[in-house]
């Protein structure tokens, strides 16, 4: 997908803010920004810098990492983000190629979750907006992302989940035992196997802490096909 930007609008990149000061606007008065932050999965081999538009002729760079979140990026509340690149078409006008987009949500401060649909952006990006306010996605709770083929079931602590290809839900399980000063979460993942039903993937113990938040990633191995975990702890 492209999109045109006017001609009279040069490419400027933003200026990527890690404060939570707000940028005034030309006329004094300070308009909308929201604080995004970033992960994608699984990882690219593409060294591609990726754009995010914000505005009309207007885009920044941003860094995709799959073992934490990104810094932060002030910007100008968008009804849709998008992520792709600016160029210059035939006729010689500005456009932005778009490789994923998604609507906004109510929150000033989000998480985007990237979800390569194949080796390259370009091959297209799913994104998933989430609330990252502590009310939205706080310590001591885990998300779950199915970025696999196949269904995902499992047990984490006190709770039960299942989760269809390309499904997510943010979990607040309690601790499963007490072990001298630690709290630990008992974690059984099953996937659909069409022969034998529910088969075993990932059996294990994780530290509960209520300053902690988790991110566990579930995907295909793009170069082996293999099914694989990956978690991303993140204090609060």
């Amino acid at each position: 997908m492209k999109i045109v930007l006017h001609k009279s609008l040069p490419l400027v990149p933003l200026i990527c803010l890690w404060s939570t000061c707000l940028m005034p606007q030309a006329s004094g008065q300070e308009e909308n920004q929201v604080e995004l932050r970033f992960v994608a999965f699984p990882k690219s081999t593409d060294i591609a810098p990726l754009e995010l538009l914000t505005g009309e002729g207007k885009s920044v760079e941003v860094e995709l990492f799959t073992n934490c979140l990104s810094k932060p990026y002030l910007v100008p509340a968008q009804q849709k983000w998008a992520l792709g690149k600016s160029g210059v078409d035939a006729s010689g006008e500005p456009n932005f190629e778009v490789f994923g987009q998604t609507a906004s949500i109510a929150s000033d401060k989000q998480i985007i979750l990237v979800i390569r649909k194949g080796a390259n952006n370009s091959d297209g990006l799913t994104l998933i907006p989430l609330d990252n306010r502590a009310a939205g996605f706080g310590g001591g709770e885990y998300l779950f992302m199915n970025a696999a083929r196949v269904s995902i079931g499992g047990i984490l602590g006190d709770k039960k989940f299942a989760l269809k290809p390309g499904e997510h839900r943010i979990i607040s399980p309690k601790p499963s035992e007490v072990r001298g000063n630690q709290s630990l979460s008992y974690v059984k993942i099953f996937f659909e196997n069409r022969d034998d039903g529910a088969t075993p993937f990932f059996t294990s113990e994780w530290r509960f802490n209520k300053r902690v938040r988790s991110m566990v990633f579930i995907y295909h191995d793009p170069s082996g096909g293999s099914l694989r975990l990956h978690v991303i702890r993140d204090a609060t």
